[in-house]
C-alpha cells in the first residue's frame, strides 16, 4: 500500500511537470501585443525605435508570437510627456518607453514606471550586461531604485582650438598630452593660462563661451567644483553654498580678465557656434558631444560652410571637464523604461535588453554621434571605425551622471539668473549665493542647504 502511494505521489508529480512544462510552451506561442512609445525628430529617435524592432524580429525567430507596434513622438518633450500622461490614465499607455533621466523621479513618485531592480541585479543578467560605463546606472536610479535601461548618454565636454594651439608653439603631441585627463597639467588654472595667452597674442576674441539660457551647462561647472545636488538619503534638493560660490567666482573671473563675454548669456545659438568652428573662442564650454556631428550638417562657418571630418579632426578636439576632484565628465541619460500598466513586464525587459545589445548601441551611437553606454560597444567592428566617438567613449570613463529632481528646471532658472547678473555685474559673489539660497526657500520644497 506504501510503495503504492508513493508511486501515485511519483505520477502526480511528473504530470504536474509535464502540465506546467506544456503550460509554459502554450505561453510562448500565446500572441503577445507590445507597444513601444519613443521621442524624436531626427536620427536619435530612429535607431532608439530601430533597435526594438530589430530585438523583435530575434524574439519571433525564437519562437514568441509577438506584435510589437513602436512610434516616436516628433513633440517636444513638455508635449510628449503631456501625452504619456493622458494615455496613462486613460489606460491606454505604452508597455515601453523612452525618457531623459530627469522626469524618472516624477515617473517613480507617481508609480508610473516599474522598478527594474530584480531584473537587472539578476545574476544571469549581469554575466553579460555588467559592462555599463560609470555612473549610467546612477543617472537611471531614484531613492536607491534602478527604473531605466541607459540607451545612450548627451556627454559634456570641452572642445579646444588645436589650430590656435599650434599657434601658439604646441606641438599635437604636446596638445594631446595636455589635454589628456591623466595629465597633470590638465587643470582649470592651464586652461586660464591658455586663453590668456592666445587672447593676448591676438590669437581668439575670446578665451572661453559657454551656451546661453537656462541649460544643462549650469549643472556641468558646478560638478566641477565637486558641487552635489540631491541628498541620496532624502531625495531632497541640495543647493552646496561651497561649490557654487566657487563656480560664481570663476565666472567673474573669467569676465574680470576679459575672456568670457560679459553678455554671453544672451548670445544667439548660431553666434555661439560660429565662434566655437571658426576659433574665435579657444574653448567652447557649453557644449556635448553631439555638435561634433552638427558642425557637419549646419553651416556655421561664414566661409567653409558646413565642415568636414577631415577639417574638425584637424583643427579641433574635445577633452572631460578638469574639476577640482578629478577628470569630470557630465552624462545626461537617455533610457528605455517599462511603464507599470503592462501585461508583460518580462517579455518588455527582454526585449529592452536584446535592443541594448553592443551590436545595436554600436549602430544607435554612430547614427546619433550620442555616447554609447556599454564598454563592449568598442569591439563592433563599425565602431572601431569611428575614430571621433572612440575619443567620446574614452572621455565617458570619467563619466558622472547629471542630477535627477523634480526641481531641476527651477535650479536652472535660478542659478541662470544668478550667473547673468555676476557676468554683467549687477550681482557680487556674495549676494548671488544670497539670492541662490533666499530663491530655493522660497520655490524648492525640502530644500537642504549646505
Amino acid at each position: 500500500m506504501k510503495k503504492t502511494l508513493i508511486l501515485l505521489v511519483v505520477f502526480l508529480f511528473t504530470a504536474l511537470i509535464i502540465f506546467a512544462a506544456g503550460e509554459q510552451e502554450e505561453a510562448k506561442k500565446a500572441p503577445v501585443s507590445l507597444k513601444a512609445m519613443t521621442i524624436g525628430p531626427g536620427p536619435v529617435p530612429v535607431t532608439r525605435a530601430r533597435n526594438l524592432e530589430t530585438a523583435a524580429e530575434q524574439l519571433r525567430a525564437e519562437g514568441l508570437d509577438l506584435d510589437l507596434e513602436v512610434t516616436f513622438s516628433t513633440q517636444k518633450f513638455g508635449p510628449y510627456r503631456t501625452s504619456f500622461s493622458l494615455a496613462f490614465s486613460s489606460g491606454a499607455a505604452a508597455d515601453i518607453l523612452s525618457e531623459d533621466q530627469d522626469i524618472i523621479p516624477e515617473y517613480a513618485e507617481e508609480e508610473m514606471i516599474l522598478s527594474l531592480d530584480s531584473y537587472v541585479k539578476a545574476s544571469g543578467w549581469q554575466a553579460n550586461y555588467r559592462d555599463f560605463l560609470p555612473g549610467l546606472w546612477d543617472a537611471v536610479t531614484w531613492k536607491g531604485k534602478i527604473y531605466g535601461v541607459p540607451i545612450e548618454g548627451v556627454v559634456n565636454c570641452l572642445y579646444y582650438r588645436k589650430d590656435v594651439l599650434r599657434k601658439l608653439g604646441m606641438s599635437d603631441a604636446e596638445i594631446e598630452r595636455t589635454f589628456s585627463p591623466e595629465s597633470k597639467d590638465f587643470t582649470l588654472e592651464k586652461l586660464v593660462e591658455l586663453a590668456k595667452k592666445a587672447k593676448d597674442a591676438g590669437l581668439v576674441e575670446w578665451g572661453f563661451t559657454h551656451r546661453k539660457g537656462a541649460g544643462d551647462y549650469w549643472f556641468n561647472t558646478v560638478m566641477i567644483f565637486g558641487g552635489e545636488f540631491v541628498d541620496k538619503a532624502t531625495g531632497n534638493m541640495v543647493i552646496d553654498t561651497v561649490a557654487l560660490r566657487k563656480d560664481f567666482e570663476f565666472h567673474k573671473m573669467l569676465v574680470d580678465d576679459g575672456l568670457l563675454p560679459p553678455d554671453m548669456g544672451s548670445w544667439d545659438w548660431s553666434v555661439i557656434h560660429k565662434y566655437s568652428v571658426e576659433g574665435r573662442t579657444l574653448f567652447w564650454i557649453g557644449g556635448h558631444s553631439g555638435q561634433w556631428k552638427e558642425y557637419q550638417d549646419k553651416a556655421y562657418h561664414e566661409k567653409l560652410g558646413k565642415l568636414s571630418e577631415e577639417y574638425l579632426q584637424d583643427n579641433m578636439g574635445i577633452a572631460p571637464f578638469p574639476g577640482i576632484n578629478g577628470p569630470v565628465t557630465p552624462v545626461k541619460v537617455h533610457a528605455y523604461t517599462i511603464v507599470s500598466t503592462t501585461k508583460n513586464p518580462d517579455i518588455s525587459f527582454d526585449l529592452i535588453s536584446r535592443a541594448v545589445s553592443p551590436e545595436r548601441l554600436s549602430l544607435h551611437s554612430i547614427t546619433t554621434f550620442r555616447g554609447p553606454t556599454r564598454k563592449s560597444v568598442a569591439d563592433q567592428a563599425d565602431f572601431k571605425t569611428q575614430k571621433y566617438l572612440s575619443k567620446v567613449m574614452e572621455i565617458m570613463k570619467y563619466s558622472r551622471a547629471f542630477p535627477k529632481h523634480p526641481s531641476l528646471g527651477t535650479y536652472k532658472s535660478m542659478i541662470f539668473e544668478a550667473m547673468s547678473g555676476i557676468e554683467t555685474g549687477r550681482l557680487t559673489v556674495d549676494k548671488a549665493v544670497e539670492f541662490m539660497v533666499a530663491k530655493a526657500k522660497a520655490d524648492i520644497p525640502g530644500v537642504i542647504i549646505r
